[in-house]
């Protein structure tokens, strides 16, 4: 009898544990499959509002650029953590897919590139053309923000491509993203093209000279942005300048090779940037040049290399 009791109370002490184990199990299973989705259930709930628990899963990825794939268990769908190099760092983002393949969010989590130009891949314009395409569209990139930009649709690419094999959908590229219209110059201040005040480490460097028909052709190096800042394996921006001579006036001017930052420095090679030199007389010592907003040092390298030319056919 004595042996019955004790079996009695672990009976019990048994079903009271299992009990509590059950109860604890039903109250810690939410919080549990919510600690899977950590520090990203924030930006998860960003993109899907209604849901609250998601589930990380497992995926293959070729590219390195997917760094996490979650599944929204309350009402379906997908979201990527997604990151890869942008100009100044690594830009780190989040893109959903509801399951029907439509691209339902994209959140910012990492971006530290320069403002105004490759931080447009976190505002309202760059989301506006990424939010509301499928899997089986490209998205564009942006023109003065290539290597941001760049970045970003890589690793949105690398998504699709998961989602697309993940889910059994073809892709036959017939929704390839449109090469995205180059927006128009904006210029800046005024330069003088004849000034005293160029220090001898700035001034241009004549490195070829061809005479044809009257008229006398300069290709001359001139410190950029990259050299003056003394990077590493920092080259001087090389233009092509052609003088008429007899007339005082600029034929051409070719900006040949920009080093200096992409996406800013290299605005310089927009045609609307040179063509203000074309047929400019030179006759009048005051003449001036517009400078490219927020590439003035590289505009000013070019204006330099003219000057040379200038002060070379005296």
């Amino acid at each position: 009898m004595k042996n019955m009791k004790g079996f009695v109370v672990l009976l019990a002490t048994v079903l009271v544990a299992g009990g509590v184990l059950l109860f604890a199990d039903a109250q810690l299973r939410p919080l549990i499959e919510a600690a899977g989705s950590g520090e990203y259930q924030e930006i998860l709930e960003k993109i899907f509002p209604d849901s609250k628990n998601f589930e990380e899963e497992e995926f293959t990825d070729e590219t390195g650029l997917i760094q996490k794939l979650f599944e929204d268990e309350d009402n379906g769908g997908f979201v990527y953590i997604l990151e890869n190099q942008g100009f100044a760092d690594k830009i780190t983002f989040a893109l959903g897919f509801d399951l029907e393949g439509n691209i339902v969010g994209y959140e910012i989590i990492n971006l530290n590139d320069t403002p105004g130009y490759g931080s447009q891949v976190g505002e309202e314009a760059f989301i506006g053309s990424v939010v509301g395409k499928t899997s089986v569209d490209g998205i564009a990139t942006i023109s003065g923000s290539t290597v941001s930009s760049k970045a970003v649709v890589d690793a949105i690419d690398a998504a699709r491509a998961s989602f697309n094999a993940m889910m059994g959908i073809e892709d036959n590229g017939e929704g390839a993203a449109p090469e995205p219209a180059a927006p128009p110059l904006e210029f800046g201040g005024k330069l003088p093209i004849f000034r005293e005040d160029v220090s001898e480490s700035r001034q241009g460097v004549i490195i070829d000279t061809v005479e044809e028909g009257g008229n006398v052709t300069y290709t001359v190096e001139a410190a950029g942005y990259a050299v003056i800042e003394q990077y590493d394996g920092a080259k001087p921006n090389v233009v092509k300048i052609t003088l008429d001579p007899t007339n005082q006036v600029i034929v051409k001017v070719e900006v040949l090779e920009v080093n200096d930052t992409k996406g800013i420095g290299d605005k310089v090679l927009h045609e609307d940037f040179a063509m203000q030199f074309e047929n400019l007389s030179y006759a009048d010592p005051s003449v001036e040049a517009d400078t490219v907003s927020m590439a003035t040092v590289s505009s000013t390298s070019v204006i330099n290399a003219i000057l040379a030319a200038l002060n070379a056919n005296k």
